[in-house]
């Protein structure tokens, strides 16, 4: 198990340890992509993950899900590699489409390796507080990524393409090098469509299961979707664009801390979670109303609060589902993920064209509150229910 975790540790560090991450918007802008192209750059990203979402999940059920998380890797490296090549609007695009099919590889496909790991050495109720790690050592990671951005930027963007492709070739080694992890039941032999079938029938025959997944996908739709325009925002507050790798530094951080101590609310109660979505909303609100740079640690509390939503209900769907269409559910709550975010980008791309990312934002503040009272609701009728 020490090895395991030190190898899935590492591996999650250096796939995050992408310096690109910090710049690419701004590296769009700076060859000439308008916002609204942007916005259809994420939601090509985001539609790709969608339609691979469940068929990869399946994969990694029926065959062996550290290859498909190698292969994955080396897909995202080639779309960086297409970046430097073309820098052009099709040149992006076509590299979000590999990065696409690398993240449905890895969605449900990664917490399905680490759950069932864990499972066959009885350390399952340990999930939720290695996942934390796993996204602690993600932001960590990021933070890493954006200030060494901005001391590589000088060189050029093609410089800081080429140490992003170093780094997740790395990550692909060790994955690799990671053996294979037993399923706690073989499904080699059971039919591709047999198995998609019933990971579909495991995700919505359950109340606990759709109840989970529809707030997941809504918590990270909202939460982990807008982080995509964060730098954007604090652009527009008036924040120098010398001082956006230090503010995404300073996110990170609020989130690899949020992710490391998560699994300590592990045992709240649902309504307790509900309470902080609608907290979340009230920053985000207060963030876009005020609209300064100091404003701006508004945002960092909102995505704190977030990601300590994000992983202990995360936590929850892993212990609901079946193991052996463990990565198929998993994915199938990707897929709905995936559906939010693309929504969210879109209507951000078409909003920003009309009014402002300030209002834009504010209006997402209300949203978030509207859904934080409708669980709210839903939880105080069924208080007897464990299901809610």
């Amino acid at each position: 198990m020490r090895e395991f975790l030190f190898k899935i540790y590492s591996f999650k560090f250096l796939d995050d340890l992408v310096l690109i991450y910090p710049l690419y918007t701004v590296m769009f802008s700076d060859f000439h992509v308008t916002p609204i192209q942007i916005s259809i750059l994420l939601a090509v990203w985001a539609g790709t993950s969608l339609i691979l979402e469940i068929p990869s999940g399946v994969l990694a059920d029926k065959y062996s899900r550290k290859n498909l998380l190698f292969v994955g890797q080396i897909i995202r490296t080639i779309g960086y590699a297409i970046w430097i090549i073309f820098p052009t609007f099709w040149g992006f695009l076509i590299g979000f489409v590999f990065w696409g099919i690398k993240s449905a590889f890895t969605s449900g496909t990664f917490q399905a390796v680490i759950y069932d790991e864990l499972k066959i050495n009885n350390r399952e109720k340990e999930y939720t507080k290695i996942i934390g790690m796993t996204k602690t050592l993600s932001f960590v990671a990021i933070l890493l990524a954006s200030l060494l951005s901005t001391i590589a930027i000088p060189y050029g963007y093609s410089f800081v393409l080429v140490i992003s492709c170093f780094a997740t070739l790395l990550s692909a080694l060790i994955i690799f090098l990671l053996p294979n992890v037993k399923k706690v039941e073989s499904t080699h032999e059971r039919e591709y469509f047999t198995l998609l079938k019933q990971g579909i029938k495991d995700a919505f025959s359950s109340k606990t299961i759709i109840y989970i997944m529809i707030f997941l996908s809504l918590a990270y739709a909202l939460g982990g979707a807008l982080d995509e325009y964060w730098t954007l925002f604090a652009s527009d507050t008036g924040l120098a664009l010398n001082r956006l790798g230090i503010f995404l530094a300073i996110m990170s951080l609020s989130q690899g801390l949020a992710s490391y101590i998560a699994h300590k609310f592990d045992k709240l109660s649902n309504m307790f979670f509900y309470f902080l979505f609608g907290l979340c909303s009230t920053f985000l609100f207060l963030s876009a109303y005020f609209h300064t740079v100091s404003s701006l640690a508004l945002l960092v509390l909102f995505s704190f609060l977030f990601t300590i939503i994000h992983i202990v209900f995360d936590g929850k769907l892993q212990h609901a589902i079946p193991t052996n269409t463990r990565a198929t559910v998993s994915s199938v709550n990707g897929f709905l993920i995936e559906v939010g975010a693309i929504l969210v980008f879109f209507f951000v791309g078409f909003f920003t064209q009309i009014s402002s990312l300030r209002n834009v934002f504010g209006g997402f503040g209300i949203l978030i509150l509207i859904i934080a009272i409708v669980y709210s609701i839903l939880h105080y009728r069924n208080r007897n229910n464990k299901e809610v």
